[in-house]
């Protein structure tokens, strides 16, 4: 069975979308790209993240999301995310972060459990992400 012990903040992210691209209705719903961008703080984890949102907004009212992104932390590290997850009613659940680099002070991230949850309003973002300690 698997259980998450203790959750601690790794960092809070507050963004905006800077464009967004619509693809049209297709047979599995609507899709969208989301250029998005924005500061990360608090935490352990600080600097800035930018990246793109492949969303698919299904029949449902369900919205997937699938991002590819890269922080360049507070000391200049570049890291590499896929995140993936859910959006409904402007409520942001992300099920699955990853979190790569090659900086040996941030390799840690590689292998650490990361979730997130948050809000989206208009084009504004604000997201915590979690790791197990």
């Amino acid at each position: 069975m698997f259980s998450i012990n203790r959750l601690e903040l790794l960092s809070s992210f507050k963004g905006k979308v800077t464009e967004l691209i619509y693809f049209g209705n297709t047979p599995v719903g609507k899709r969208f790209d989301a250029y998005f961008e924005g500061d990360l703080s608090g935490g352990v984890l600080s600097g800035k993240m930018r990246g793109v949102d492949y969303i698919l907004s299904r029949s449902d009212g369900v919205a997937e999301i699938s991002i590819r992104a890269a922080i360049v932390t507070h000391d200049g590290v570049n890291i590499s995310v896929v995140i993936a997850g859910y959006h409904r009613d402007g409520e942001i659940k992300d099920t699955y972060v990853k979190m790569v680099t090659g900086n040996e002070r941030y390799r840690w991230l590689t292998s650490a459990i990361i979730i997130g949850k948050g809000k989206s309003a208009s084009e504004q973002l604000e997201i915590d992400y979690f790791y197990e300690a």
